[in-house]
């Protein structure tokens, strides 16, 4: 698909009240058209049936664009070695949270684990915002099971100074999803101190969102994150 097919065929299911409302709560430095995201995997599954290699070395256009090629890049037929190396070209075109979130969770990671592991670890260590949400939300996807979540944790609860709004989101959310499989482990991991105070209340907001937390364990959390919040006052 043509830069001039793919713009045709944005305009064609824009809708401008979707655009508006993407504008105001997505914060992309990228021109918005306001393409719903079912039309845009199904672009993404039309252009993966053509030369999506060549789409993929498109310059981004849009937002739309650069979800597309998220889409395209994480599902179409490759060994993982070579989505891997892709996704580390790809990392930087990533600025907001639309297409972090929309990519990890549709990555497709068979046969490599161990090392897009060891990619989202060194993704945490960027000290840059969206580099360091896709490493959480990965990890988030990918990762939270028996044989990470120690190594998950206490990286994602490692001292370190806020990189912006979006990582501190990704970090919570994150975190949250570790509480639903792990809530002991993660609970104590969450008043370790290490956390920043804007982290902290995050996840806990998340937690007690969640339909997942039974409202007990939402109440007693709800509790120690008061006293712990006034001990460090």
């Amino acid at each position: 698909m043509t830069p001039e097919e793919f713009n045709g065929l944005m305009e064609e299911n824009s809708d401008s009240k979707f655009h508006d409302f993407t504008v105001r709560i997505l914060n992309t430095p990228l021109d918005v058209i306001g393409v719903r995201i079912p039309v845009l995997r199904s672009v993404a599954k039309s252009i993966i049936k053509e030369d999506w290699d060549e789409f993929l070395a498109q310059p981004t256009m849009s937002y739309e664009h650069c979800l597309v090629k998220a889409l395209v890049l994480a599902t179409a037929k490759m060994d993982g070695e070579e989505r891997l190396e892709r996704t580390k070209t790809f990392i930087p075109e990533i600025r907001d949270w639309s297409v972090c979130d929309t990519f990890c969770g549709a990555w497709k990671q068979k046969g490599i684990e161990d090392a897009l592991w060891d990619y989202c670890v060194s993704l945490l260590g960027t000290g840059e915002e969206f580099p360091m949400r896709v490493g959480a939300v990965m990890m988030m996807d990918k990762f939270i099971d028996d044989g990470h979540i120690d190594r998950m944790l206490e990286l994602l609860t490692a001292e370190r100074a806020s990189t912006g709004y979006y990582w501190d989101m990704g970090c919570a959310w994150a975190l949250s999803f570790c509480y639903i499989r792990y809530p002991d482990k993660t609970e104590e991991e969450l008043f370790s101190g290490r956390l920043t105070p804007e982290i902290l209340r995050m996840t806990v907001y998340k937690i007690r969102d969640s339909f997942r937390v039974p409202d007990e364990r939402k109440k007693a959390l709800k509790e120690r994150y008061q006293v712990f919040r006034a001990s460090t006052a």
